[in-house]
């Protein structure tokens, strides 16, 4: 598209007008009304001398290049619900991401990422795609992503990566889903949850992570009460690819606490037998020791699976925690 301005006379009557042709590459400038009687003035101006003033000329095209875009997408296109399934963001078939795009989005919309549970070896983002879908409804964009669990070949480093990558897929999309770029949350359950804490506390070098949300997930993996679960306690293992406690510092979130952790959201059932509620108890007491922002929600009688009721409830908490450290 090219941008022309017409009207540029000579001293002349009746001489043909010149024409000045700005490229401006595939983007359409729309002037708003304000604008008009200023370059009107500025022609007249031109007008009165054959030599053309090039400050004139030069302060007519700044107001126009100061006028509104009007990109090929536009506010109409974006203004739709749009959701996306399988998304790759890897090579392997488990790098895969869903993704939610709210009604009426722009590019003050943040995303929220939304990491599945099942004990690193296991799960899908199906499993927790009613909360990305949620998010959305609160005005958010949300990814629910896949990521590689855990095997001979793939341990809590490629989890973190795939978590990586997914923030670098999300950064390179903003502008063409029409949402801000780099104002992210995390949010996990379960391992997921861990997941995200995780990779907030240890990972987030370029902040773009402004706040993470866990719920149910373990917080400190080297806490000798979590023995107590076997499974939990093998599971971990497999996360880690080692069997001993001591090796595990690195995979455990409450190591990597410090006064400048983003704004940390806490979400655990006081009668989860898979997890237990001390986990989050824990966090929270070591977070606000370090004078970092926290905040705990605990859901009398729930276990690690929330009923209907009290998941409204959590989600209505997190909305108003993602209000508050998104704004």
């Amino acid at each position: 598209m090219m941008l022309f301005i017409r009207g540029f006379q000579g001293p002349e009557q009746g001489k043909k007008p010149y024409s000045t042709v700005f490229p401006s590459a595939r983007t359409q400038f729309e002037c708003p009304t304000h604008f008009i009687p200023f370059i009107r003035s500025m022609f007249k101006k031109i007008n009165r001398y054959p030599f053309r003033n090039l400050v004139i000329v030069l302060l007519i095209f700044n107001a126009l290049i100061s006028c509104s875009r009007k990109s090929e997408f536009t506010p109409a296109a974006v203004a739709a619900y749009l959701e996306r399934h399988n998304q790759p963001y890897g090579s392997d078939s488990l790098q895969r991401y869903d993704l939610f795009l709210p009604q009426g989005r722009n590019l003050h919309t943040k995303m929220v990422i939304v990491i599945h549970g099942g004990g690193w070896v296991s799960g899908d983002k199906e499993y927790v795609n009613s909360f990305a879908k949620r998010f959305s409804d609160f005005g958010y964009a949300a990814v629910s992503m896949n990521y590689r669990l855990a095997s001979d070949s793939a341990h809590y480093p490629e989890m973190l990566d795939d978590i990586d990558s997914v923030i670098a897929c999300v950064l390179k999309n903003s502008v063409q889903w029409g949402i801000m770029k780099g104002y992210l949350a995390i949010f996990g359950y379960s391992a997921g949850g861990h997941l995200a804490l995780l990779y907030t506390y240890s990972r987030n070098r370029n902040r773009n992570i402004r706040s993470v949300i866990s719920l149910a997930g373990p917080a400190d993996i080297q806490d000798s009460t979590l023995r107590a679960s076997q499974a939990l306690y093998a599971e971990i293992g497999l996360m880690t690819g080692d069997t001993l406690p001591a090796n595990w510092t690195l995979a455990n979130p409450s190591h990597f606490i410090t006064p400048t952790a983003p704004p940390t959201f806490l979400i655990h059932g006081t009668a989860d037998t898979v997890v237990p509620v001390s986990q989050a108890i824990k966090l929270n007491q070591k977070l606000k020791a370090s004078y970092a922002q926290v905040s705990l929600l605990l859901m009398e009688d729930q276990t690690h699976l929330f009923t209907l009721d009290a998941t409204e409830t959590f989600l209505q908490h997190t909305k108003t925690f993602l209000d508050t450290t998104l704004k």
